[in-house]
């Protein structure tokens, strides 16, 4: 049977900003407050007001230190309901009151908006992540349906993707796969090619090919304990998010003295993984890395090269060790200019990856995103890499975990025989651009 409402489950949270590990992408806020009084009788209030500007901003990990990458201050709404970071033309992607706004990672400014349209039925896009072995963005398409003959509403969500460039919504769920969702996260496995998102009590895993449930085991944990804050590793192939357990304890009810009132006095945070096969959630920090709760509208990123995951406090950034689940870090934000930090995204988590389960009735991902046959050898390397393919290729860009262009060759200069040399140690990311546009990303270590 059908719940009355359509429900998004607002669990115990801060709503303050948030940030991620290396460097992350978000949104940089600041508030402003005022009063305007009579100038006649100063007591007399005449107008309060509070209002926000926003910027692209960085986080450096390392110390809380958040940056503007914008120079310029933009007077927009910023949507709860998701980001996405897409590397391929590396924008920043999230939704104000209606539109959907693209943040050009480089320079900070607004490169694009469009309104959100779905042409089945006017929805909302939430939940969204970038999917980076198709290039393509997904999210849930949700609304309202209001039943005149019980006069009643009831919830209805649909997997689908979007069009920033236009803000058309493509639902791909033939129907409904649930009534609501819980925002606590999402995720994707762009291996298996599933989008996850959870109702509270279940863990919801969508096809992406068809839009069919994949999956929708329990939620296995105990009475008052949740799962939160969400996301995919790349690194392992793996799901973790946030074991919140809430405590209460019981007051008298002052209007009725034989009553007792349940108060929330604390929440514990471990971090936790989630098998989306079973639903069973295993807690790996030993103890608890944190008191209170996490910033909803922060979100959660895992640094691959640390194999760290980081989360938001509100007013900290804290890592955690997906190995340990110990806090290794926990740094206070330190804003040059702002006040919060929101929808936090990083850059090298899951960006090479490539769908290993396929669709038999898909062309594969090739039409979108790298070319038929391209490799990088040797792989790792100390001073030259070869990068072998038929395409001729336009540009080639090298590229470090935290998204900064390290090297680049367009037009004439381009070979396929690189110069590493000069390069630190480490992971980089080289993004090759054919001739008609593609664009593969490719994943190599530098040696010392």
């Amino acid at each position: 049977m059908k719940k009355p409402l359509l429900f998004i489950l607002l669990c115990f949270l801060s709503f303050t900003g948030f940030a991620q590990s290396g460097n992350l992408f978000g949104i940089v806020r600041k508030n402003y407050y005022g009063t305007v009084y009579d100038p006649i009788d100063s007591s007399i209030i005449l107008q309060q007001f509070d209002s926000a500007t926003i910027r692209l901003g960085n986080l450096d990990l390392s110390n809380g230190s958040v940056s503007n990458i914008s120079t310029t201050a933009y007077n927009e709404p910023v949507n709860l309901t998701g980001a996405a970071l897409n590397p391929y033309d590396n924008t920043f992607n999230f939704i104000g009151y209606a539109d959907i706004i693209s943040f050009d990672l480089s320079s900070g400014a607004i490169l694009h908006r469009a309104t959100l349209n779905n042409p089945i039925a006017a929805s909302y896009f939430d939940n969204f992540r970038f999917n980076n072995s198709d290039s393509t963005m997904y999210g849930l398409a949700r609304r309202t349906i209001y039943d005149s003959t019980t006069m009643m509403n009831t919830g209805e969500v649909y997997l689908a993707k979007i069009n920033t460039l236009t803000g058309t919504i493509t639902q791909i769920s033939p129907t409904s796969v649930a009534q609501g969702y819980a925002m606590s996260g999402s995720a994707i496995d762009p291996y298996q090619m599933v989008y996850y998102f959870s109702t509270g009590s279940t863990l919801m895993g969508i096809d992406i090919y068809n839009g069919a449930i994949f999956s929708n085991p329990s939620i296995q944990l105990p009475a008052q304990t949740y799962f939160d804050n969400f996301t995919y590793s790349c690194a392992d192939s793996t799901i973790y998010g946030l074991v919140r357990q809430n405590f209460f304890s019981y007051v008298l009810d002052t209007l009725f003295p034989g009553d007792s009132v349940a108060v929330l006095d604390s929440a514990t945070l471990r971090l936790g993984k989630i098998d989306p096969n079973t639903g069973v959630v295993i807690i790996v920090s030993p103890t608890t890395v944190d008191q209170g709760g996490y910033s909803l509208n922060a979100g959660s990123v895992v640094d691959p090269s640390t194999m760290t995951y980081y989360y938001s406090n509100g007013a900290a950034i804290v890592g955690v060790s997906l190995a340990s689940g110990a806090m290794v870090s926990n740094n206070n934000f330190n804003f040059a200019d702002g006040d919060y930090f929101d929808l936090m995204r990083n850059f090298g988590n899951c960006i090479a990856a490539t769908a290993v389960r396929t669709n038999s009735g898909s062309t594969g991902i090739s039409e979108t995103n790298g070319f038929s046959s391209v490799s990088i050898f040797p792989n790792p390397a100390n001073e030259f890499i070869q990068i072998e393919t038929d395409e001729i290729l336009k540009s080639i860009d090298i590229i470090s975990l935290d998204g900064k262009n390290v090297s680049g060759l367009s037009g004439a200069s381009v070979m396929n025989r690189i110069d590493i040399s000069s390069l630190s140690s480490g992971i980089y990311f080289l993004k090759a651009v054919s001739g008609n546009g593609q664009a593969a990303f490719m994943r190599f270590v530098k040696g010392n």
